[in-house]
């Protein structure tokens, strides 16, 4: 089986080295694609100087917001198992690919979902209650392209798209802590921390938006199950 890792970039300059090196390094993958979504500091630039035979890139002139970002990367592949990843983590290892791909090399039909490490009683609670936001996940390719013609895939709500695609078709969704791993947050990655503030406010009322959407397609698909 063919596994691909995605990474969509949007000014993640400070972080991208060290996450791309990672996804390279990693044997378990045997294509690495990036997606640039038009970052506007010196992110294209710095993958541009990396040299792998696995690695492609992709450079939008025009923003697409995540999803659509993935989307592009998700038909320029022909892999059977796809790892998405964001750009902005701290500590992320190969240890943590292997754990989120490990499940899937088995032939199983389900999603993974990697946790990030917030301290014990976050952990807890997410891995049991939470929406699942995270970026780091791996199931077949075939499940996200039935999942991404869905009309809320677009901005930032790929994830909890797949979350609710495979909720309604029982895939199951095996949640996973990946010890150590942090993510930059978003006033951070601006020299400008209102600028950096307002894109999260604005990310935050997107996906609750979105959250709120999905649950009323829910209640409306059990109803007539």
């Amino acid at each position: 089986m063919k596994t691909t890792a995605i990474l969509p970039i949007f000014n993640e300059e400070k972080t991208v080295t060290k996450v791309l090196s990672v996804l390279l390094e990693s044997s378990l993958l045997d294509e690495v694609i990036v997606v640039d979504d038009a970052s506007t500091d010196d992110s294209f630039n710095i993958i541009k100087r990396f040299q792998s035979d696995k690695l492609k890139i992709i450079h939008l002139e025009k923003n697409l917001g995540k999803s659509g970002a993935v989307k592009i990367a998700v038909k320029s592949t022909m892999a059977d198992i796809l790892f998405f990843c964001d750009g902005d983590l701290h500590n992320f290892s190969v240890e943590h690919i292997k754990k989120l791909l490990k499940p899937l090399q088995k032939d199983k039909y389900f999603m993974t979902v990697g946790i990030r490490d917030r301290g014990i009683l976050h952990n807890i609670f997410v891995k049991k209650f939470g929406p699942l936001i995270t970026g780091e996940r791996a199931l077949p390719c075939e499940v996200f392209e039935k999942a991404m013609n869905h009309p809320l895939m677009k901005g930032y709500a790929m994830e909890l798209v797949l979350n609710d695609y495979c909720i309604k078709n029982n895939i199951f969704i095996k949640r996973m802590i990946l010890n150590g791993v942090k993510q930059t947050n978003k006033p951070y990655k601006y020299k400008n921390k209102v600028k950096g503030m307002g894109l999260l406010a604005k990310q935050t009322i997107s996906l609750g938006i979105v959250y709120t959407m999905l649950k009323i397609f829910y209640a409306k698909y059990n109803a007539k199950a």
